[in-house]
């Protein structure tokens, strides 16, 4: 491909073209020279651990009309920012943390913008542009300086649901994982959970904008969970008919439901002993119980 290309020549791509193009590094090359300034009422950030259900949150506010959203996490999109899978952790940033952690100074104002551009080429039009990569968890104070305004949505699952689904979908040897080739031991995955939950409550109180809800509210009543978002970014509510759908999250379709039983009967004795010992504090104070195998 012939360079250089220009905004609107790339915008006039089929959108599945663009989003193809733009996951490759020569993609995210001509982006950050073409891109545009994006300037949203404001950006709207899910953050939470992996097999949270971020990714239905996400699915469900973009139904929203003021809200656009681009067609994966966002950082698969950009080169500025880093991703735990180059060092070989896949669904496990919480062993590379330093690498995947920017910081809300000046030095970072240069990246931010780069960011941005690069965006620019796949997200809608909209007043509210949501994103949603599971280590930005791990970059509150970058995202809330450098992304303004910004509000974050926090979800919370219970941690040994979440241990154990991390366990079931990480693949670790084929990112070239140093130390794991087949899957990551079920103490280490519940020290995911663990550090998303620690980090966060640090980092909280440091942004303006903040609520957080558990993935067993969702899940229970979804209607009034989006609720609570909406009033919290001061839009409309999501219609109704949003919530009667069937959703697919990872290739799985599904009315909304509480996947936890499942996740749960996955465990043994011993996994959940490996979990309580490295959690064991952070879960109580979530008001998540032993789980009664």
């Amino acid at each position: 491909m012939s360079l250089p290309l220009c905004w609107h020549q790339i915008a006039r791509w089929p959108y599945r073209l663009r989003s193809h193009f733009l996951r490759q590094a020569l993609g995210q090359q001509v982006a950050a020279g073409v891109g545009r300034e994006l300037t949203p009422r404001c950006w709207v950030f899910i953050i939470g651990c992996y097999n949270s259900g971020t990714t239905l949150l996400k699915d469900m506010l973009a139904q929203h009309p003021a809200i656009g959203v681009l067609p994966g996490e966002g950082v698969r999109f950009t080169d500025a920012l880093p991703r735990p899978e180059t060092l070989g952790w896949n669904r496990m940033w919480c062993c590379c943390a330093a690498a995947m952690r920017l910081g809300d100074g000046p030095e970072f104002v240069s990246i931010a913008a780069r960011i941005k551009r690069q965006w620019s080429l796949l997200f809608p039009r909209r007043p509210f542009l949501l994103e949603k990569s599971i280590a930005n968890a791990a970059r509150l104070p970058f995202l809330n300086a450098h992304f303004r305004p910004a509000s974050f949505v926090y979800l919370v699952r219970n941690g040994y649901a979440v241990a154990e689904g991390i366990r079931r979908k990480a693949r670790p040897g084929r990112w070239g994982n140093p130390e794991f080739a087949e899957r990551y031991p079920i103490s280490l995955c519940a020290r995911q959970w663990r550090d998303t939950e620690r980090l966060v409550g640090m980092d909280r109180i440091r942004v303006e904008r903040f609520i957080s809800l558990s993935y067993e509210e969702l899940t229970a009543t979804p209607q009034t969970a989006l609720a609570r978002i909406t009033r919290f970014l001061e839009l409309e509510p999501l219609a109704p008919a949003v919530f009667d759908q069937a959703w697919v999250v990872h290739g799985r379709a599904s009315v909304i439901r509480n996947m936890n039983p499942e996740s749960l009967a996955r465990l043994s004795p011993a996994d959940v002993d490996a979990i309580q010992s490295v959690a064991g504090s952070e879960l109580a104070a979530c008001g998540y119980t032993r789980p009664e195998l």
